[in-house]
This record gives C-alpha cells, sequence and structure tokens, in this order.
C-alpha cells in the first residue's frame, strides 16, 4: 500500500463520527421527519375519521420513524469514503419507501398505499436529506438542541399517551350503574343494533348524540320504565352496534336505521327524547313517518344547515378536521375531552370509563371525529330535516336547555319554539351539552309531567 493510500484510508477513519454521535445525528433526524409524516398522514384525501387507517396511526409512525432515522445514521456513517453517500444513502431510503408501498398495495386494504404514500416518501426524502446534516455537522445552535430535546421529549410522551388508550377494556356495564338489559337485533339492512328496552305503557324512543352512546340514558330510563316503555339504541358504529358492510355512517343513513329499527319492533305513538345528533337523525325520520310520532322531547341540538362562521360551524372545522381526527384516532382524546367538558359536575372516573370503552378499540375511533365534520358536510341532509318540520308543527313538544351549552344558542331554541308553537321550554342554567348527566333527577320530573298532559 502506498504512503499516500495509508494516509487517505487514515483520514476517513478519523473523519468517521463515533457511534454516540451517529445515534444522536439520527434520533434527532427523527424528530422533524415525525411531524412531517405524521401531517402527511392526515392531510392526505380521506374521509375524516371513518377513511383513516388505524396502521398509520402516530403510536407507529413515530417509532418506526425513529429506527429508520437511527438505522440511516448508521448507514450513512458506513457510506462515508465512497463517492457519493448521500446519493446511495437517498437511493436506499426511496427504493425501501418503494418496496413498503408495493407490499401495502399487495397485502394490505384498499386504499392504505395512497394514504401512507406521501409519509412514506416525503419521509424518506426528509430523511436523505436531514441526516447527513446532523452527522456531518454535529454541532448546533442551543436553541435547535433544546428545542429538538422539547419536541423529541413530546414524541416520547405522545406515543406513551397513545398506547395507554389503547387499552381497551370488555364493555361490561356494573349493574349498580345501569341495571338494563342489553339485547341485540339484526336489521334487514344487515345493522346489527344494541338496544335496552325496559317497563311498559307509552314507548319514549332516546336517540343519542356524539361522542355517546345509549348508555348516556341510563339515569332517565331508571327513573321513567316504572310508568313508560324506554327503548334507547346504539346507531352502527356506536356503542354496541355494528355497521353493516359498505354502511357510509352518514346522519342520513343513521336516520334511515332509526326508521328501519322502529318498523322492525312496530313501535306506533313513539315520544323521541333526542339530543344533539339525536335530534337530527330523530327529526329527520319523524318528518318522513310523522304518523309514528306521538311527542318530541328535545335539548342541545339542532335541525338546520349550519353556516361556516357560526360557533358551531367553526367547530365542525376544527373538531373534524385534521386536528381533531389526531387527537380522537390517536389519543380517544375529542371523545375524552367531548364529554369532561359537556358535564358540569364531575363525572366519576368510573362512569366516564364506560362512556369511552365503546370508542377505545382502533377500528371505531374515527366515528366520533366524523361527525363533527358533518354538521356543515351534510347540508343536503339537513336542509332536508328542515324542510320536514312544518310535519311536526302540531306535535306536542317539551324542550330542554342547557344555558352552559355554547355549540347551541339562544337562536336554536326560539327556532324550535317556532317550529313546535304547542311546546314547553325548561332552561337549565346549571348544565352542559349532557345536561341529563347534571339534572336527571329534575328531568324525570318534567318528562312524567309531559307524558301525563293529553297531547
Amino acid at each position: 500500500m502506498t504512503l499516500a493510500k495509508t494516509i487517505e484510508n487514515d483520514s476517513v477513519t478519523e473523519a468517521r463520527p463515533t457511534a454516540l454521535r451517529v445515534l444522536w445525528a439520527g434520533w434527532a433526524s427523527s424528530v422533524p421527519v415525525v411531524g412531517l409524516a405524521t401531517l402527511a398522514v392526515l392531510l392526505a384525501p380521506h374521509v375524516r375519521g371513518i377513511g383513516f387507517f388505524p396502521v398509520l396511526r402516530f403510536a407507529v409512525v413515530t417509532p418506526v420513524c425513529m429506527l429508520v432515522a437511527v438505522a440511516s445514521a448508521f448507514l450513512y456513517r458506513a457510506l462515508i469514503g465512497s463517492s457519493r453517500p448521500r446519493v446511495m444513502l437517498t437511493a436506499v431510503l426511496v427504493g425501501l419507501a418503494l418496496v413498503v408501498l408495493a407490499g401495502m398495495a399487495a397485502g394490505g386494504p384498499p386504499g392504505l398505499a395512497a394514504a401512507a404514500l406521501p409519509a412514506l416518501l416525503g419521509g424518506a426524502v426528509a430523511l436523505a436529506l436531514l441526516v447527513p446534516r446532523f452527522v456531518d455537522r454535529p454541532r448546533r445552535s442551543r436553541i435547535g438542541i433544546a428545542a429538538l430535546i422539547v419536541f423529541g421529549a413530546l414524541e416520547f410522551m405522545g406515543v406513551a399517551l397513545a398506547l395507554s388508550s389503547e387499552r381497551a377494556s370488555p364493555i361490561d356495564i356494573p349493574r349498580t350503574m345501569s341495571d338494563a338489559d342489553s339485547r341485540f337485533l339484526t336489521l334487514p339492512s344487515g345493522a346489527r343494533i344494541h338496544y335496552v328496552d325496559e317497563g311498559e305503557g307509552e314507548t319514549l324512543l332516546f336517540l343519542h348524540g356524539n361522542p355517546a352512546w345509549s348508555f348516556q340514558w341510563r339515569d332517565l330510563i331508571r327513573g321513567l320504565r316504572g310508568s313508560y316503555r324506554c327503548i334507547a339504541l346504539d346507531y352502527p358504529g356506536f356503542g354496541l352496534s355494528d355497521a353493516p358492510a359498505g354502511f357510509g355512517f352518514t346522519p342520513r343513513e343513521q336516520s334511515l336505521v332509526v326508521e328501519e329499527f322502529v318498523e322492525r319492533l312496530q313501535l306506533r305513538d313513539v315520544t323521541l327524547v333526542m339530543q344533539d345528533w339525536g335530534g337530527p337523525i330523530g327529526l329527520g325520520f319523524a318528518g318522513r313517518r310523522p304518523e309514528l310520532v306521538r311527542r318530541v322531547v328535545l335539548g342541545s341540538t339542532w335541525a338546520w344547515p349550519t353556516s361556516p362562521g357560526t360557533p358551531r360551524g367553526i367547530f365542525s372545522a376544527i373538531a373534524g378536521g385534521p386536528l381533531g381526527e389526531f387527537l380522537q384516532v390517536n389519543f380517544n382524546g375529542f371523545a375524552a375531552f367531548g364529554i369532561k367538558n359537556g358535564v358540569v359536575r364531575e363525572l366519576p372516573s368510573d362512569v366516564l370509563d364506560v362512556y369511552l370503552r365503546p370508542f377505545a378499540p382502533l377500528e371505531r375511533r374515527g366515528i366520533a371525529a366524523f361527525y363533527p365534520g358533518q354538521i356543515t358536510g351534510a347540508t343536503e341532509y339537513f336542509a332536508e330535516v328542515e324542510a320536514g318540520l312544518p310535519r311536526l308543527a302540531q306535535k306536542k313538544a317539551l324542550i330542554f336547555w342547557a344555558l352552559q351549552d355554547q355549540g347551541f344558542p339562544r337562536t336554536d331554541l326560539e327556532r324550535f319554539e317556532q317550529t313546535f308553537p304547542n311546546h314547553r321550554t325548561l332552561e337549565l342554567p346549571h348544565a352542559n351539552h349532557f345536561f341529563f348527566e347534571d339534572t336527571a333527577e329534575q328531568l324525570v320530573s318534567e318528562l312524567h309531567a309531559f307524558m301525563a298532559e293529553k297531547p
């Protein structure tokens, strides 16, 4: 070996960074790439919530990005001394991304490869640019290092929170919480509906909102079943109900399921008790089949299109957009926040746990993220519901209005009062969105009085 060649090899060896430095460079490169990949997954075109693939969730994307980044850093270290190490690193990363995409297309569900493509290719290119910079230039500003540590720590915490939220438990409601027996009914459309059916007499049909399920009505059913037949169902995809293949989970489809359910049980002279999404879903059914409905009970709900510039419309854009989807599909966060924030009193932890259990499975989380966007997205359906309201004008109505619920201003109350001239309104100053959790005893008393009145 010539003296010049020996000197050249010694220089390359001395220039090759230490393993610790490479490890740091790989991890540091992964921090921005995690953010980039997460954004790419969320911004790829798909139906919010129900079009999200659980395999692309934060708890998977983050550790994968970190492992690939560290491996890329060590690969780049090994390539130092070759003629074009950066080009070779780029070729390996892009090639790996293409192989993974091909595997997803061949063995994954339809649409997975398309959803993952921006994150995989974008992440590969980003790592090809960042890894050499971090390996070759280990010295960074203190502010830059601090930012990397802070964001990296947040990503680690995010993974831990996401994994903890995935520890789903069987939905076993303690009898002390609700002693109503669960029933199941498979409709001709293929939906398998979970419901409770307690008591005898005139029928009250309870329709829940989002994020919730029939469990929300437990206290009212307990207080009313001694005098009336109380039925509460879960819509497909909510609670314990399952949707048929091809079901789109839109409010129109849910309303048709309610109609099918009523027909299957041969319910007549029904009093609808509706909250939140139960309003447009139930009033849509009632507008189509007014002969089946005797009375209506409304609270914290609406039945007409929402303008994007109103508070409810702004909520629709935020909670039904990438941020709301990220929090819900990764952390079950929208459901947890919505229930906690919608009750004035502090819910016992075991009650909150039961509320959240149906949303814990990864394949069911997106339902709660899908519905906020439908507030402004299902405009045609809301126009149909609004057009059907005159057919219900002669129905007797009881209106509960929670004054601490900012999502439903007094203008909504006034519209309902105009729609149902034969109404009685009870304002609830110390209740929020889930008003029945704060005022159950009062509501039971008011419902007894309302049902005793002549229609």
